[in-house]
């Protein structure tokens, strides 16, 4: 992969890299914080003011940080802040589902440009090299159409369904090896990428954006054509021993017999995910839904009977986790109360009521735009939360 967008802490020497690090930390902060003052910066980056100044002006002088002036004041002299330059570096975002391929390309101030762009997705429909050939088409596409500067885009992150290690190798979809998708997708866009299951990524986006923000524990539901789990834990992502953590659809519910694409008999999938759904109607999911709207007494069955088994499975799960907040996202978001009725119903049914009665549900208000959202925020936990990796925006 070609590293001129970015900078390879360990290829600086010493008092270059020291330098590096400490400007990486100033970018991190105001990205995370909005305005700081230099007293606030010193604080926060341990750093001295001289320094500190010293590095503010060089990073103006390049573009990444704008004067804002005198802030507001908070008893006293009025501060002086900085902020960061939204437009100094973009994050390209890639939300790879089964029905739908969305794509968005966002500034730092997690604003996408012009919006998240949304593409028919033919995941299931073609051999991964037409697959790949598909997406890198849509991303020039969505580059050109939003007239953005390529160069500026430094990091990639990708939401794609199935299993998914924590080296970023997957198992279900695109399952290349030695390298793997994410070396891969590396190569083909020449910037660093990092990649999650889609219901790792729409818990970030829940905690960050969501009806979720700053919830400690949180367990969030994703209802598409298939049912995943994304669960924050004391505010981290849980993402197991080896990052497949939250296989939630295929966990066995009672009474079901049905067998499961993935080869097993009862999964929750087979009653409760957006296919199971449109298998039993012999209609897409959003017809399904405008009837039960309407009053059409199948469908709203339909509907109930899905929302039962998935709130069974959901009070399992209250019981395991002792959650805060259960949140249900997706397609079936489209529902509203017709699934999230049955949901509680069965969870006042099956869980105990001392620890139901500490866990909220809701349905999420980011809809089916979790995914996409959360592959921003997968990307800053990497580049700022981990003290492993290698890339940073600056």
């Amino acid at each position: 992969m070609n590293d001129s967008n970015t900078i390879n802490k360990g290829s600086l020497p010493g008092l270059k890299e020291k330098r590096y690090l400490q400007k990486k930390a100033i970018i991190g902060f105001l990205y995370r914080m909005g305005e700081l003052s230099k007293p606030e910066i010193c604080r926060l980056t341990n750093v001295t003011t001289p320094t500190v100044s010293r590095m503010i002006e060089e990073l103006i002088d390049e573009g990444w940080v704008i004067d804002r002036g005198c802030g507001n004041s908070i008893g006293g002299k009025r501060p002086h802040v900085f902020s960061l330059n939204p437009d100094a570096a973009y994050i390209l975002g890639v939300d790879i589902g089964r029905e739908y391929l969305r794509v968005a390309i966002f500034n730092l101030k997690n604003e996408p440009i012009e919006g998240i762009l949304e593409y028919s997705s033919i995941l299931e429909e073609q051999d991964d090299e037409a697959t790949l050939r598909y997406v890198r088409e849509k991303i020039d596409e969505t580059i050109g159409r939003l007239n953005v500067d390529r160069a500026k885009i430094k990091v990639a992150g990708f939401a794609l369904p199935g299993l998914i290690d924590r080296e970023g190798t997957s198992y279900t979809y695109l399952t290349y090896e030695q390298p793997g998708i994410k070396g891969i997708l590396e190569e083909m866009l020449q910037i660093p990428v990092f990649i999650d299951n889609d219901s790792n990524v729409m818990a970030m986006a829940e905690h960050t954006f969501g009806v979720a923000k700053d919830v400690n524990n949180v367990l969030c539901v994703s209802v598409n054509e298939c049912i995943g789990l994304g669960m924050i834990l004391n505010s981290k992502l849980y993402r197991g021993g080896i990052g497949m953590a939250g296989e939630f659809g295929h966990i066995r519910i009672s009474g079901l017999e049905a067998s499961c694409h993935c080869g097993k008999i009862g999964c929750l999938e087979t009653v409760s995910s957006g296919r199971a759904i449109e298998n039993v109607a012999g209609k897409p999911l959003q017809e399904i839904i405008e009837a039960a709207r309407k009053d059409d007494i199948s469908a709203i069955d339909l509907l109930h009977r899905a929302g039962e088994k998935l709130g069974e499975g959901i009070a399992t799960m209250i019981h395991l986790f002792n959650p805060d907040m259960v949140v249900i996202g997706g397609e079936i978001v489209q529902a509203g109360d017709l699934m999230l009725v049955p949901v509680q119903q069965a969870i006042n049914k099956y869980a105990l009521a001392r620890m139901r009665g500490h866990c909220e549900l809701k349905m999420s208000n980011l809809g089916v735009y979790s995914a996409i959202l959360g592959t921003l925020m997968m990307v800053m936990e990497h580049l700022y939360d981990d003290t492993e990796c290698e890339y940073s925006l600056y």
